[in-house]
């Protein structure tokens, strides 16, 4: 073979390994590589209910007529507590009851440490924005209540600045106050001790959920001077659970439907 000709040989060698050696480097990344695979979507609070068997509910005990605690025999009653638990059937479980803060609420469902909120939660956007609301079932008014005796007056909510106004920690008439400067806000988790306060005198008014004056108008002497009306009020739970978010909007749906609701509505709220 000559020179010239073995050169040539050499370079169409060369060319070949170079394409070989090129083949075979881009095949093995591919043969290699995992293959890419969506990620699997966490189960449906639905499912994690039915096998579980009890749906964990979370609400605020001491907020009459809605949710209330008989101290006898350690057991919750009222309009949410009713209505819970007609969800509750109506999927097929039972419920397992969780009494918290009312502030403290919201994280838990969150978290999934409770898988509802029943608590005469008023929908707002700043709660829809962390937790979905269900189809709201009831709606009330807000007001502010003085002991009678109190010669306050007033024709809205700025007309407070300079007094001392209870609240429940977390609600929306926190939230309300909270936003108008010069008003002292004295929160409370439980509503009782903020009557006891305004009849003792320590508050000027409370500002709290209509339905509830019924209850402590018994005890204290109490009036209402201010009336606001509230947005409506649902049960929470956390995004993404449509199967359930679909049985607890159905539950509701047939439970007024039947008259079901609209019984519970006027034997808690006459």
């Amino acid at each position: 073979m000559s020179e010239g000709s073995g050169r040539t040989m050499m370079s169409i060698l060369l060319v070949v390994g170079l394409v070989i050696g090129f083949s075979v480097g881009y095949m093995i990344p591919v043969l290699t590589m995992p293959r890419y695979h969506e990620p699997t979507p966490p189960p449906d609070d639905y499912n994690t209910i039915l096998l579980r068997g009890t749906i964990r509910v979370g609400t605020n005990s001491g907020w009459p007529p809605f949710e209330m605690l008989n101290t006898t025999t350690n057991e919750l009653y009222g309009f949410d507590i009713d209505l819970a638990e007609l969800v509750a059937d109506y999927i097929g479980v039972t419920v397992e009851w969780v009494d918290m803060d009312f502030d403290a609420l919201i994280g838990a469902c969150q978290a999934g440490s409770i898988d509802m909120i029943a608590s005469a939660t008023f929908i707002t956007a700043e709660r829809c924005e962390v937790l979905q609301p269900l189809c709201w079932y009831i709606r009330t008014n807000e007001v502010i209540v003085v002991k009678t005796s109190s010669l306050l007056v007033i024709d809205n909510l700025t007309d407070l600045v300079g007094y001392d106004v209870g609240v429940q920690t977390g609600t929306v008439e926190d939230e309300e106050l909270s936003a108008i400067p010069g008003i002292n806000v004295v929160r409370f988790p439980l509503v009782e001790t903020m009557f006891q306060q305004l009849d003792t005198g320590v508050l000027d008014a409370v500002y709290v959920d209509e339905p509830i004056v019924g209850l402590y108008s018994t005890v204290y002497s109490i009036k209402i001077i201010f009336t606001v009306t509230a947005p409506p009020t649902a049960f929470y739970i956390r995004y993404g659970s449509d199967k359930l978010s679909a049985a607890i909007n159905s539950a509701i749906a047939e439970g007024f439907a039947d008259g079901t609701v609209d019984a519970l509505i006027a034997e808690w709220f006459g």
